[in-house]
C-alpha cells in the first residue's frame, strides 16, 4: 500500500527566518495564496523574550500587502512573552474574509534582544503534491 510522505502532504510556504531583534521592528513571513489549501499551520517558535512580541496573521486580497490593504484575520493576534516556547495558529480558508485570499504572519514590537522564528506549514494540495510549493529554501532530507 502507497501512503504519501509527510513531506508530500505538508509544505513549508512560509517563514520568518531565526532572528535576535537588533531594534524594535516588525517582521513579516512570505505571503502565501490559501487557493490551493484547507489549512495553514503557523509555528512560532521563541528564545529569549525581553520585551514581549505580537504575533499578528494577516490576510489580504492581493499578493502585495501594504499598511492600508493588510487585514487582521479575525482572532488572529497574540501576545507573546514567555521564553523558549512553541505556538501554533492554525488557519482554515474558510475563516478568511471575502474575497481575502492571501495571509502572512507578522511578529512585532519586541526589544533588542528577543529571539523568534516562524515556520508555516499548508496541507495537501488539490491538484499536485504538496511538497511541489515548497519554499526554494528548503532542504527536505529523508530517512527511507
Amino acid at each position: 500500500m502507497y501512503t504519501e510522505r509527510l513531506s508530500e502532504q505538508l509544505c513549508v510556504i512560509a517563514t520568518i527566518d531565526p532572528i535576535a531583534l537588533t531594534a524594535t521592528a516588525a517582521h513579516n513571513s512570505d505571503v502565501f495564496s490559501m487557493q490551493l489549501h484547507r489549512r495553514a499551520l503557523f509555528i512560532l517558535k521563541t528564545g529569549a523574550v525581553l520585551g514581549g512580541v505580537t504575533v499578528l496573521i494577516q490576510e489580504n486580497a492581493a499578493s502585495a500587502f501594504s499598511a492600508g490593504t493588510a487585514t487582521l484575520l479575525t482572532g488572529a493576534a497574540t501576545a507573546i512573552t514567555a521564553i523558549n516556547s512553541q505556538y501554533l495558529f492554525e488557519v482554515s480558508a474558510s475563516a478568511l474574509g471575502a474575497g481575502a485570499i492571501w495571509l502572512r504572519g507578522r511578529v512585532q514590537g519586541g526589544v533588542v534582544g528577543d529571539v523568534f522564528d516562524m515556520t508555516v506549514l499548508a496541507d495537501v494540495e488539490r491538484y499536485s503534491p504538496a511538497s511541489d510549493r515548497n519554499l526554494a529554501s528548503v532542504v527536505s532530507i529523508q530517512a527511507t
